[in-house]
């Protein structure tokens, strides 16, 4: 019998060796994508169609050119765009038939949170821009894997890139339409890379290729940063890592020097600055933005938490320290928690005698932990918080834990097999029993989902997307019918019916309604009242938990739309408004209309749409101001009818809004050029430009506003009648004002304890830096809301106007008020809100004599006694002066304007300029007061020959509404309109 000699042996294993080694690579990849494509066609995340859209506008930059354009997010998510931007192309030549989805996204104007019919569209690119970043994510598992191998071993890189393969948190976040995995992937890199040179460019050798892995660690720490900006912690990492390899070689026997080092730093620092550049067009054009945007995210991201979360059992905003560490525990896999208890005891041992194993005692184990620790230290102050950002330091972790299972086999050679065996196994059960649904994943070591429910938020709209599924597949009528879900974004691209958004509709309406696990976390009693009385039809269970229920509602409410005008509004003859509703909360007022484009425009036309909530008083207690756009949030020349459809608007309403009747008030202004739209009810005339669309009543909410919801500029805590009145704070007074005019001022009230006497008052005084007894300027009530129906612990704001009298000197005064009881009795001391300069303007009470062409027409709020001039004669092109007198009959009016009309003999206008008279607001204008109006008249230089008129009329700088006049003099007839006058002079143009 022939007997093998140990030579061939060795090459036959040798030889096995090498085909494992050349089909590594490929093998990796393709186990390392297949987990990540587990979401495609499966279920939608709700961040994921925002990462579509942006990738819309940053391929649309691109092709166009508009470099400045591709700052689409502060993050920056360069990659993920760029990658998305890839897959829609791809998408695009493959399957012409999605060019009608992505030229609608095109077309609309932006994202907004309640475009059901956006989701829809964006989902169709879901699938090409996941498979692009899941296809980048395996490549660089695989770069990961053959750099390991080059560290640590075969047997190391093996085991390290099955880890990372087959990881279900891991794999569940690098096939999604997102950052976290991409970010991931290269800081890994980017370390794994510094670690070859640390071992490379050894004193004893300083060539080689140390510097390509220089170079290349710092161009992966720029896709990295590129893909999300917590990554330029590797900044400081990398270069405390130069800067230890300097210290630690300055007692060998080849020191790296100054110089050495210099030039290590720029390698990495140039290429890390270069793959910035190159990689980010928006660097090109527009840098300073760029910097400030990331700024602007960065700090959203520490200050900022956009809503509450769940954590250890309770909500809240912020969830201090213990998050990361909580969060790794539960979501690394269970093949780490032996490396690291084996791993700690290790570097206990080498610590006390100087063995142990190597591997985790060398500089490339420890940069990996120490970037690990350094990244959850770094994102720990952030108050806002999702396990999902702790993803860049799990790959480093699991790398140290593909070294301990490789040591371990290493030093039991007789059950090596067994042991990489185990190790590859836990982590293959592990991902195959979350494996439809990797986000649900949790160590079992520590209770798996079954305790993470407990401490954790769980749920990121997979469950939503099961849901919708389900009614897809299994309702006949599905596509007749609405249903309700917290995350639109995860529901609409799987639901063919409606799809509501649950802070704009009535759940009433709803034929389902979707309570997910992660709802009833941070809501429980809520899910519990909204789903009672429904039927249970449906649960979703995955990753051992259900994680959503289908509820029916037999009978749903009737869906109506807002109200048809019976009188429709029209805006400029270009819009009508066709029907406007409104639905009151306590804290927000949902409006719905309907519009109707009533000529074709040109496709630059833009419009912005102005709504005022405001008091009797024109107090505006909330603002929005928008572009004008139709349902699915097209600009006017793209609307795919005349009819709009029903646009909803939202305005949220001041916590501590004191009960009473309120108005809305619409306007449209022409956004080219600035004027705002003159509207028209019916058949009547010009009603000026702001349409009132009518009225609705605040009530005292049952729930009493807590006092820390209200939002106080200025702190104050100044108390009166025993604590049961207290100023919580105010608004800021103004540096400086003028005399004659309103300072408006927000008090915050707080009743601590005990009822309050009814009619309290305010007095409100100015006191002279040299004067020692205060002036008083006005009274009025402390609220529109009588003290006496304030409960206690009641919270309210409220909005005033102080008067300034128009004969005030010029100087630095100090503003105080004093609370009264309602006889006028002062409740007690006087407080001081600061000190302002006022200012006045010279004021005359007395008419010129004599006026030469008397006129007396009054507007009701302004007299025009006359003109100074009875004859007028010019030449095109010329500017001719006119003088009036005006007398302001007012107070403290409106701020009116004067519009002047020239008109040619056959009463068409040539020419129109609007002011204020004399260049003074009229509201600070004493009652009495003389205004000389000079202006002049700016006459085209092709103006044509003859006698022209002069046309004046007033009307309100708010609303636009003409005021009507009343002839009081000699002036005839035929000079007088409702709401004109002609002035009784002929301008004469003669011929150059």
């Amino acid at each position: 019998m022939a007997v093998e000699s140990p030579t061939t042996g060795v090459r036959e294993r040798a030889a096995a060796t090498g085909w494992v080694i050349r089909l590594l690579p490929i093998s990796l990849f393709f186990v390392s994508l297949f987990p990540r494509l587990m979401a495609v066609g499966r279920y939608v995340t709700p961040d994921e169609p925002i990462w579509a859209y942006r990738s819309v506008l940053f391929r649309e930059a691109i092709l166009s050119g508009r470099w400045a354009d591709t700052l689409v997010a502060g993050h920056p998510g360069v990659i993920t765009t760029w990658l998305g931007s890839l897959g829609i192309s791809v998408q695009l030549a493959v399957s012409p038939e999605t060019r009608a989805a992505y030229d609608w996204l095109t077309t609309m104007a932006y994202l907004t949170p309640d475009n059901v019919e956006a989701y829809r569209q964006l989902a169709v690119f879901l699938n090409g821009g996941r498979t692009a970043i899941a296809i980048v994510n395996s490549l660089g598992i695989v770069g990961i894997v053959l750099i390991v191998q080059h560290l640590w071993g075969l047997r190391a890189a093996v085991l390290a890139g099955l880890f990372l393969a087959l990881d279900p948190f891991l794999s569940g976040l690098a096939g999604l339409f997102h950052v976290d995995g991409l970010c991931a992937t290269f800081a890994t890199l980017s370390l794994l890379a510094l670690s070859v040179w640390m071992r490379s460019a050894g004193a004893a050798r300083r060539g080689g290729n140390s510097w390509s892995w220089l170079a290349l660690s710092g161009a992966a720490a720029g896709l990295a940063v590129l893909s999300k900006s917590p990554a330029l912690l590797l900044v400081p990492v990398s270069g405390l890592v130069m800067i230890g390899c300097l210290i630690r070689r300055r007692s060998t026997p080849h020191p790296l020097s100054l110089l050495g080092f210099m030039r290590i730093g720029l390698t990495w620092g140039l290429a890390f600055l270069a793959t910035l550049l190159i990689i980010y067009p928006a660097l090109w054009a527009s840098p300073s933005a760029v910097l400030a945007t990331a700024g602007g995210s960065a700090n959203r991201h520490l200050d900022e938490a956009l809503r509450p979360t769940y954590f250890l059992g309770r909500v809240a905003f912020v969830h201090g320290p213990l998050f990361y560490p909580v969060v790794l525990l539960w979501r690394l896999s269970p093949v780490f928690w032996p490396a690291l208890i084996a791993g700690s005891v290790s570097m206990i041992r080498r610590a006390r005698t100087g063995k142990g194993w190597s591997e985790f005692a060398r500089p490339s184990a420890w940069l990996l932990a120490v970037w690990a620790v350094a990244f959850v230290l770094a994102i720990t102050p952030a108050a806002k918080k999702f396990d999902r950002y702790v993803l860049p330091s799990v790959p480093a972790l699991l790398i140290l834990a593909a070294l301990f299972w490789a040591k371990l086999a290493h030093s039991r050679p007789d059950k090596a097999k067994l042991i990489l065996g185990l190790g590859i196994a836990v982590q293959s059960i592990y991902w195959l029993y979350f494996a439809a649904y990797p986000l649900s994943a949790y160590n079992p070591l520590v209770g798996g989902p079954w305790t993470a429910v407990k401490v954790l938020p769980v749920g990121w709209g997979e469950s939503i997307s099961a849901a919708g599924r389900y009614l897809a597949a299994t309702q006949p009528d599905a596509d007749q019918q609405r249903a309700l879900a917290g995350v639109v974004p995860s529901l609409a691209p799987f639901f063919p019916g409606q799809t509501l958004v649950g802070e704009l509709d009535d759940p009433a309406t709803a034929d389902y309604e979707i309570i997910t696990l992660g709802g009833r976390q941070l809501d429980p009693v809520g899910a519990e009242a909204r789903t009672a009385g429904l039927e249970l039809i449906h649960t979703e269970h995955y990753g051992g938990l259900d994680q959503s229920w289908v509820y029916l509602r037999r009978e749903p409410a009737a869906v109506s739309g807002p109200p048809e005008l019976v009188e429709r509004a029209t805006f400029g003859d270009r819009f009508e408004l066709t029907a406007f509703g409104q639905v009151v909360a306590d804290d927000a007022v949902q409006l719905t209309a309907a519009w109707r484009r009533l000529m074709s425009l040109a496709s630059e036309d833009r419009y912005t749409l102005r709504i005022v909530i405001s008091d009797k008083e024109d107090n505006a207690w909330s603002v929005l101001e928008s572009d004008f756009l139709d349902a699915v949030y097209f600009y006017p020349p793209d609307w795919t009818s005349d009819d709009s459809g029903n646009v909803r608007y939202r305005l949220d309403l001041p916590p501590g809004m004191p009960p009473g009747t309120y108005q809305i008030h619409l306007r449209l202004i022409d956004t080219r050029t600035g004027q705002s739209m003159p509207v028209r009810v019916g058949d009547g005339d010009f009603q000026g430009v702001i349409y009132n669309a009518g009225e609705f009543v605040v009530s005292l909410p049952e729930t009493i506003v807590s006092a820390s919801r209200m939002q106080v500029p200025i702190r104050s805590g100044s108390l009166w009648l025993d604590g049961s009145l207290q100023l919580l704070g105010h608004s800021a007074i103004p540096p400086e004002a003028l005399a004659g005019s309103e300072i408006p001022l927000d008090f915050f009230w707080h009743a601590p304890a005990g009822s309050l006497p009814p009619g309290l008052q305010l007095v409100w005084e100015l006191r002279g830096v040299d004067a020692t007894d205060p002036r008083a300027v006005a009274t009025g009530s402390l609220s529109r809301f009588d003290s006496a129906l304030w409960r206690t612990g009641e919270s309210i704001q409220e909005k005033y106007q102080i008067p300034l009298p128009p004969d005030l000197e010029p100087g630095r005064y100090e503003l105080r008020f004093t609370p009264l009881f309602a006889d006028g009795t002062p409740v007690g001391e006087s407080l001081s809100l600061g000190e302002l300069q006022i200012n006045n303007i010279g004021r005359e009470y007395e008419l010129p004599e004599p006026v030469a062409v008397p006129i007396e027409a009054s507007f009701s709020a302004l007299t025009l006694h006359g003109m100074d001039s009875a004859e007028l004669a010019t030449r095109p092109g010329e500017a001719p002066e006119v003088t009036l007198y005006w007398e302001n009959d007012a107070d403290h009016g409106q701020v009116y304007s004067i519009f002047v009309h020239l008109l040619d003999e056959s009463g068409n206008i040539v020419l129109q300029a609007d002011h204020w008279p004399g260049g003074l607001p009229t509201d600070i204008l004493d009652s009495g007061q003389i205004v000389t109006d000079r202006f002049s008249l700016p006459l085209p230089e092709d103006l044509p020959p003859g006698d022209y008129r002069v046309r004046i009329g007033v009307y309100s700088a708010e609303s636009g509404q003409r005021l009507p006049v009343t002839a009081t003099g000699a002036l005839s007839a035929e000079l007088i309109g409702p709401d004109y006058v002609m002035l009784p002079v002929v301008l004469r143009v003669v011929a150059p």
